[in-house]
């Protein structure tokens, strides 16, 4: 185990969300009346950058972000948690990342996002000196090019590689399975790639073509994993349920923090799983993103 708080590096979108609080389902094609409003930083990398810091971990982001005020906003949050933005690249003439973000009265959320081409077509790629000193490197596929070159330096430097497979805007970048060493998939990300929405074929038939330890969340029902050509299941832990949203990149976050500092993968998700459920069971956003104690005491309470 690493003595000293692990580095973890995320590579990936940073968002500005608005996020209306509705008290039912969203209404498509009707007019839904929200009882709050608050704006916060998201982004699936950012979050995760987030969370590692929650954790006690040395956050590192990689990131593209203009040079407009929102911009400055979602540096200035990140900064806040604790987050090294140092990564975080300034692009003159091109408008940050904004999400618009409805949660309704079970937690659940909508996301409408924003992201200009230019800060994920445009940009230089990752370095090994930006990955460098990392105990492990995280990236989400919003920013493909970004996501390749990261994990080839971490690759070239012996460092974990987690990729975030979800479903993007611009492509399934499925030569990722060839080159990182843990790939989490989201369900509607490995149905699509695969093209079977049976989860443990789905999942085996990524197995049999990838070196990568391969998994993919589930929601409330948990986590699948595959191990010694079986399919394994996490299940969720029980918590009430306030707000979902950012839950999934705390979980990502977190296994890369366990990953960091020496866990086994099944024990990461373990404690990736308790971390998000954690954050589902509180408001706030970032606010509420969980500490090491908190994490370790909920796995005490269901081991």
């Amino acid at each position: 185990m690493t003595a000293r708080p692990p580095t973890v590096t995320c590579v990936g979108i940073s968002v500005q969300d608005t996020v209306f609080s509705i008290d039912r389902a969203l209404r498509p094609g009707a007019k839904n009346l929200a009882s709050s409003l608050c704006v916060r930083g998201g982004g699936p990398a950012a979050n995760a950058a987030v969370a590692v810091a929650a954790l006690g971990g040395n956050a590192r982001l990689v990131s593209n972000l203009g040079t407009d005020a929102i911009g400055d906003s979602i540096v200035e949050d990140l900064v806040r948690f604790g987050v090294d933005v140092a990564g975080v690249r300034r692009i003159d003439g091109v408008p940050s990342p904004q999400s618009s973000v409805a949660v309704d009265d079970k937690g659940e959320r909508t996301i409408l996002n924003r992201t200009d081409g230019r800060l994920i077509d445009s940009s230089r790629p990752v370095t090994t000196a930006e990955i460098d000193q990392s105990d492990a490197v995280v990236v989400d596929l919003r920013w493909p090019d970004g996501a390749r070159s990261a994990i080839d330096a971490a690759n070239a430097l012996g460092v974990p590689s987690i990729v975030d497979f979800d479903l993007t805007t611009t492509e399934t970048p499925a030569d990722i399975l060839g080159s990182a060493s843990h790939v989490i998939f989201s369900r509607p990300a490995l149905v699509t790639l695969t093209g079977t929405a049976d989860i443990d074929r789905a999942l085996g038939q990524v197995a049999a073509t990838s070196d990568a330890f391969v998994a993919v969340t589930l929601g409330g029902r948990g986590v699948k994993w595959v191990e010694d050509d079986h399919t394994r299941l996490l299940p969720s832990l029980p918590v009430a349920v306030v707000d979902t949203l950012g839950a999934g990149d705390v979980f990502h976050g977190a296994f890369a923090f366990g990953i960091a500092v020496g866990q086994s993968p099944p024990d990461a998700l373990r404690f990736g799983s308790a971390a998000s459920a954690m954050k589902c069971s509180r408001p706030g956003g970032r606010d509420g993103f969980p500490s090491r104690a908190d994490v370790d005491a909920l796995i005490g309470v269901h081991p």
